[in-house]
């Protein structure tokens, strides 16, 4: 939030009244001030430390370099005598300026720089010329106001960029407490003040310092919700465009399936570096709402993507053989990848497939006909248009020929173990226990069925996850299918690939899991189950199992918790059994 000047200066007075009442009378001796400034009446806000040279011009920064001060009393106040000391952060190396009569009103940014006064630029307010010497760009310097030997205030800089301010947080008012940590600075990004130099010199600033785990809402700041396995899916890529240049025009979108923040998510290609999206205002997003991340945030060079715009990417989206992954620390959240891509035309996931498991089929996507911006194809920051070359509901693409989906019959599909309560590596957080959970099916019938189209559901209580993909996903006599929360092995404890993944918590104790139709489901209630197993409690890091045998006997055998056994074998990570 910004603070209009009227709110700060009402919190200035307050802050001014609990201020230490150490201060510097008025004095005609050298070095003291003509005003009764205390400490807080003056709060340094803003230091430009490096200028960036526009093209061709010179990279000096004499009469180029500023601070600013924000005056926190409740009166006008005289800065005759004030004295600005210069140093590096121990103090050493220090260089003095003693003011001449100015006065700075109450509530006032006021901007002071490295010229004389009849050849500052028209953003500085007063000019100490050369008297504090040159700002340093490297290992930071500090800038203290004195009168006499009483400190009204100073403030360190560092990690200097050149043409960037160091800033003051703008989230609250201006204190001279608050600019004692470099935590509550930021670099300025937003106003150009000059071209390629950015800061706001005089005015209120624009910036407000990341928080690792933290950003701001309407209500104040508060802690990320950060995504899951399964909560986000890449829905759209643009890897070809024509209406801009690649390294403008790319960008890709995401689709949130539960409600999550995207602050500190990262954005990568497989095998590289990701680059961190951060924000100090929440980006958050409500179960299936959009966001679109870009190579540049810039309408007129990136082809016209709509707005908003979450972030900016610098790697490049290669037109064929491509890939894509978005990650929360080190757990892959979700990945597409893609063999070719048309020129002008994103690569667009068929809206009855977003699905984090679905989606790496490269067959769920196709090129995008409606136009956006400038002229290429795509619906960046909303929904996608229907595939027509992706199979209908109730069909499946077998080897290139649409066929119905072969559901099972009631009896021949079981629910043969389900791993409720699975353990964590010690060093991660409890919440990644959700994402190694899963359960098995058998086909003990005497012939195929599909998973296509299968509901996966706890009962009573959530709406079934359809099991989507454009292939035919047949599952044999005798043969086995894993469902899992993750289908990264990094994050789900190593399994083998999962047929597909599911939303829903397996609880650790009166908890259930069942395998339904979901066209015979109404009001989280479905007439067709196939199966269901339910359990009382569990064990820490053991699967439960159905005795081997069990199932041929009578398909409905793990009705019966007695026919349930503990897991003995480790898989993955050998963490769990």
């Amino acid at each position: 939030m910004t603070y209009p000047t009227e709110m700060r200066t009402r919190l200035a007075v307050v802050i001014a009244a609990i201020a230490p009442l150490s201060a510097c009378g008025p004095d005609e001796t050298a070095g003291a001030c003509k005003d009764n400034l205390i400490a807080g009446d003056l709060v340094i806000t803003e230091v430009f430390a490096d200028y960036a040279a526009p093209t061709g011009g010179t990279g000096t920064d004499d009469g180029k370099e500023w601070f600013e001060i924000y005056n926190n009393a409740d009166r006008p106040v005289s800065l005759k005598g004030l004295t600005i000391v210069h140093s590096r952060p121990d103090g050493s190396k220090s260089k003095s300026h003693t003011m001449d009569d100015v006065t700075v009103a109450p509530g006032q940014f006021f901007t002071l720089g490295n010229a004389t006064d009849d050849l500052v630029p028209a953003y500085v307010d007063y000019g100490y010329s050369a008297d504090l010497g040159d700002f340093f760009n490297s290992d930071g310097g500090k800038l203290a106001l004195k009168c006499g030997d009483s400190e009204v205030d100073s403030a360190t800089y560092d990690t200097v960029k050149s043409g960037h301010s160091r800033q003051l947080s703008n989230q609250g008012p201006p204190d001279y407490t608050l600019n004692d940590d470099l935590a509550n600075w930021c670099e300025a990004k937003d106003t150009e003040f000059e071209p390629s130099n950015f800061g706001t010199p005089g005015q209120d600033n624009d910036c407000a310092p990341v928080i690792a785990g933290s950003c701001s809402d309407t209500s104040g700041m508060r802690p990320v919700v950060a995504p899951n396995p399964g909560d986000l899916v890449i829905t759209e890529v643009m890897p070809n465009p024509a209406a801009a240049d690649d390294t403008k025009g790319e960008w890709f979108e995401v689709t949130a399936l539960n409600p999550v923040d995207l602050n500190g998510i990262g954005l990568a290609r497989s095998g590289s570096t990701p680059v961190t999206v951060d924000s100090p205002s929440c980006l958050h997003l409500e179960a299936g709402q959009y966001s679109v991340f870009a190579r540049s945030t810039d309408m007129a060079m990136n082809g016209g993507i709509p707005t908003p715009i979450a972030g900016t990417f610098g790697f490049t989206l290669v037109n064929t053989s491509g890939d894509l992954q978005i990650l929360s620390g080190a757990t892959v959240l979700d990945t597409i990848t893609w063999s070719t891509s048309s020129n002008g035309k994103s690569l667009q996931l068929d809206p009855d497939f977003i699905d984090p498991t679905a989606n790496d089929e490269p067959t769920n996507f196709c090129d995008a006909t409606a136009t956006y911006g400038m002229g290429d194809s795509g619906t960046p920051n909303a929904a996608n248009t229907q595939c027509s070359t992706i199979a209908p509901e109730g069909m499946c693409d077998d080897g290139g020929t649409l066929r119905p989906i072969v559901k099972p019959t009631m009896g021949t599909l079981v629910i043969t173990e389900v791993m409720p309560n699975p353990k964590v590596p010690v060093t991660t957080p409890a919440t990644s226990e959700a994402s190694r959970e899963w359960f098995e099916i058998t086909n003990v019938g005497s012939a195929p069925f599909d998973l296509n189209g299968l509901g996966l559901d706890r009962s009573n209580d959530s709406t079934p996850v359809s099991v989507v993909s454009g292939p035919c996903k047949s599952l044999a006599p005798g043969g086995y299918a894993l469902f899992a929360k993750s289908a990264d092995a990094a994050s789900n404890s190593g399994l083998p690939a999962p047929d597909a993944t599911f939303g829903m918590s397996l609880l650790n104790s009166n908890g259930d899991v069942q395998v339904v139709d979901p066209a015979s489901c109404t009001a989280n209630e479905c007439t067709t189950v196939y199966d269901r197993v339910t359990w009382t409690s569990t064990v820490d890091g053991e699967s439960k199992q159905v005795k081997p045998g069990a199932t041929t006997t009578t398909p409905t055998a793990n009705d019966d918790p007695a026919n349930f056994c503990p897991g003995i074998a480790p898989y993955g990570d050998m963490m769990n059994k």
